[in-house]
C-alpha cells in the first residue's frame, strides 16, 4: 500500500476512535448530571457509567493504535495529553460514584479533557465547526 494512502487510512481510523470516544465521554458527562435530577437516579447513573466504559474502550484502542503507529503519527504530546486527561476524568467519575461524593471534580476534569480534545481535533481535523466541543462545554441539557 502506498505510504500516503496508508497514512490517510490510518488517520481516518484514529479520527473515528478519538471522535467516538469523545462523544461517548460527552454522553457519560451529560447523563451523569441529568441523573442528579432524575427520579430514578440509579438507572441514570448506570447509563452514564455504560457511556464512560464505552469511552474508555475507544480511548484505550486509540492510545494503542497511536503507540503501534508512531512512525506515522510521531510522538505527539497532544495525544498523550488527551489520553491522560481522559484517564483523570474516568478515575474521578468512578471514585465519586463509588464513594457517593459530589461530581464537582468530575465536571472540572471533564472540562479539562474537552480542552485537550480541542488540540487533537485541530491536529486531525475533527469537529471542524466545533459543534461537539461547544455541546460539551454548554450547561444546557440535550
Amino acid at each position: 500500500m502506498d505510504k500516503d494512502i496508508e497514512f490517510e487510512y490510518k488517520k481516518e481510523h484514529l479520527k473515528r476512535l478519538i471522535f467516538n470516544g469523545f462523544v461517548s465521554a460527552l454522553h457519560s458527562h451529560k447523563t451523569l448530571f441529568k441523573s442528579a435530577f432524575s427520579e430514578n437516579n440509579t438507572h441514570s447513573l448506570t447509563i452514564a457509567l455504560a457511556y464512560l466504559s464505552e469511552a474508555h474502550n475507544y480511548h484505550l484502542n486509540a492510545e494503542t493504535f497511536v503507540v503501534d503507529n508512531l512512525e506515522l503519527f510521531g510522538d505527539r504530546n497532544e495525544f498523550e495529553l488527551l489520553f491522560q486527561r481522559f484517564s483523570v476524568y474516568n478515575n474521578e467519575f468512578l471514585k465519586n460514584s463509588r464513594t457517593d461524593h459530589s461530581h464537582q471534580w468530575s465536571d472540572i476534569e471533564f472540562r479539562s479533557y474537552v480542552n485537550s480534545f480541542k488540540s487533537v481535533a485541530s491536529l486531525l481535523n475533527i469537529d471542524k465547526d466545533q459543534f461537539w466541543i461547544n455541546k460539551a462545554l454548554s450547561e444546557d441539557d440535550e
